[in-house]
């Protein structure tokens, strides 16, 4: 039963976003208890704290990005806009550009936590600074959780190659100084 469920809910996701989540489906067949764990671990990050949604989000595009720059950060960026990011908040983060400082803050914080650069601890501070300890701890576990799906789509064999990302009907060129290594 759990199996079935989990298979609906995964399919339900992979219609709503566009999103290919075969390896999911592989999770689920190999072990149900395992796929909800992980499921449930996941949605244990949508708690933001004290953070703005804009830097809430940035920090989980910039956690995909680390890992992927492919379907991961389209489902992220998906996410995002969904919730009511302005996609030209978001095309500026991944191209590069200026844009709003919130944003800029969580995606630059989210990419330093998960990459360990000498940046991490002044932007720490700058983040618990801004929104308190609740919105540091927010923005951790967004970019901390955003890394575990492009790494378990690794380890199954079923990750892709970077590509370009869609927000509306612009396809955006993710910056190649911030693509995955």
């Amino acid at each position: 039963m759990l199996k079935y469920i989990l298979h609906r809910r995964i399919a339900a996701m992979e219609r709503q976003y566009g999103y290919d989540a075969t390896y999911l489906h592989y999770l689920c067949d190999v072990s149900p208890v395992a796929a909800y764990r992980f499921v449930k671990a996941q949605t244990s990050a949508r708690w933001r704290g004290n953070a703005p949604r804009t830097a809430w989000h940035a920090a989980s595009i910039g956690g995909a990005l680390v890992e992927d720059c492919g379907p991961c950060v389209q489902i992220a960026t998906d996410i995002a806009v969904g919730d009511g990011v302005k996609g030209d908040i978001i095309g500026a983060l991944l191209s590069g550009g200026p844009t709003d400082a919130d944003a800029q803050l969580g995606f630059d914080y989210g990419r330093a936590l998960l990459q360990a650069t000498d940046k991490l601890d002044s932007l720490r501070e700058q983040v618990e600074n801004r929104w308190g300890k609740r919105g540091l701890v927010a923005l951790s576990f967004m970019a901390m959780y955003s890394r575990n799906y492009p790494v378990l789509k690794r380890a199954l064999g079923h990750a892709k190659t970077c590509q370009k990302v869609r927000i509306g009907q612009t396809d955006i060129a993710v910056a190649q100084s911030l693509k995955a290594a």
